[in-house]
């Protein structure tokens, strides 16, 4: 009989499955109340693919807008912005898409419909370039732009935090800001940042919150495009999720999986174990494996056999995770079977540290290329140098390693 599978890989964890996150909430949480008492905080959230940033975010958005109780602050009535950076965000453009979404929120309200258009009129005649502002204006352009752009936050903020007869008052604006290690140089997200917030102090307005998440990165890209920039930020870095919490996940999954079937589904403890063991704390990787489990089952009791078949085979959860997370380390960052067999001969110990020597004894090229692998393979932050041992490397995942033994062969 066919099944609701609940597991969500390919998306942000829903917020009923969010799990784990406590210290990093309460933090957040407090920013916003400070936030909304006028001492405005700002939060830079990094960690690695998988690890959750963006359902963290998610879970932000809807503390923040007041449609889920806080943990210790009771309600919110923020108004919440997302933005999700891409590659080829400039300047202007992510300033028409910041526009459109206050737009979007704000003109539901027939009395702030008005006002927002006025505000915000300024967007309507940036000057959209395909590679950007040009270089030869940029200082005298990017500067007006930037001030016409808090102005008009600050305007927006003062409106919807004192509102006339019959509006119900907002808290601020929160702006959460998805995949900043995405920004390309012509979108100068450091300086951006670094003169708003100054701007906004300015024009006294205290009631914005700027919330950035993106991978490790996106900390020196803040500092290339303003070395301050990172110091508006209280920083919060991301880990995996405990083996209580990764339970937790699969439990809450296969409590809606029964709401949802006519038929219940049951799950071995030591499938939970197994499950949580090969996530190593990803969340999106929890959601795979347990998806792939849960398809995997037959008679309504998902058991280490079922997660086994699942993960290691072809199409299964690794197959899956390594498309999403891995083939582009491995084929399209990396145009050298050299390179590649370094990869092929550290998988050989997972993800634990091993000697350059123990790679050289294995490594069919000469010594330079050897060298120059493992420099380009640090730099391109796939591999990992030991930075309390010379000489000391590892993968970054114990997921990659299984996905290269299993997979890293198949043809392109």
């Amino acid at each position: 009989m066919p099944k609701v599978n609940p597991f969500k890989p390919n998306d942000p964890v829903p917020t009923a499955m969010f799990a784990g996150r406590y210290d990093e909430l309460i933090a957040l949480e407090k920013g916003l109340y400070q936030t909304k008492h006028g001492q405005n905080s700002n939060f830079l959230i990094t960690g690695e693919r998988g690890i959750g940033k963006s359902s963290l975010l998610m879970y932000l958005k809807y503390v923040s807008s007041g449609d889920i109780e806080t943990l210790e602050h009771g309600k919110f009535n923020f108004v919440t912005i997302p933005v999700v950076i891409s590659d080829k965000t400039d300047l202007t453009t992510f300033i028409k898409l910041i526009e459109k979404n206050i737009s979007r929120e704000l003109g539901k309200i027939e009395k702030v419909r008005s006002f927002v258009a006025d505000t915000w009129s300024f967007v309507q005649r940036l000057k959209i370039m395909d590679s950007g502002i040009d270089k030869s204006e940029s200082n005298s352009e990017i500067d007006l732009i930037i001030d016409d752009f808090a102005y008009s936050v600050s305007e927006t903020c003062k409106r919807i935090t004192n509102p006339e007869k019959g509006e119900k008052i907002k808290d601020g604006i929160v702006f959460l800001i998805d995949e900043a290690d995405n920004a390309c140089p012509t979108l100068r997200l450091g300086y951006f940042f670094k003169v708003v917030t100054e701007l906004l102090q300015h024009n006294s307005c205290n009631n914005v919150m700027f919330v950035v998440s993106g991978l490790p990165d996106v900390v020196d890209k803040l500092i290339a495009s303003h070395e301050s920039s990172v110091r508006i930020f209280s920083q919060l870095k991301i880990k995996e999720l405990n083996e209580d919490d990764r339970k937790y996940v699969i439990d809450k999954g296969l409590d809606q999986a029964n709401r949802l079937n006519s038929v219940s589904t049951t799950i071995t403890n030591s499938a939970k174990v197994y499950i949580s063991q090969l996530s190593e704390g990803y969340p999106h990787f929890i959601q795979q494996f347990a998806y792939s489990a849960f398809d995997q089952d037959s008679n309504n009791e998902i058991t280490n056999e079922d997660v086994i078949e699942g993960a290691f085979k072809k199409g299964g959860a690794i197959d899956a995770i390594g498309d999403r997370y891995y083939v582009s380390a491995f084929r399209d960052k990396i145009k050298s079977d050299e390179y590649r067999q370094v990869l092929s001969i550290m998988a050989d110990k997972m993800n634990a540290w091993i000697k350059k020597s123990e790679i050289r004894e294995k490594f069919t090229g000469d010594e330079i290329t050897l060298n120059n692998a493992l420099q380009a393979l640090t730099t391109r932050k796939i591999i990992l140098k030991n930075p309390s041992k010379i000489g000391e490397y590892r993968l970054q995942q114990r997921g990659f390693a299984l996905w290269i033994k299993l997979f890293g062969d198949r043809k392109k």
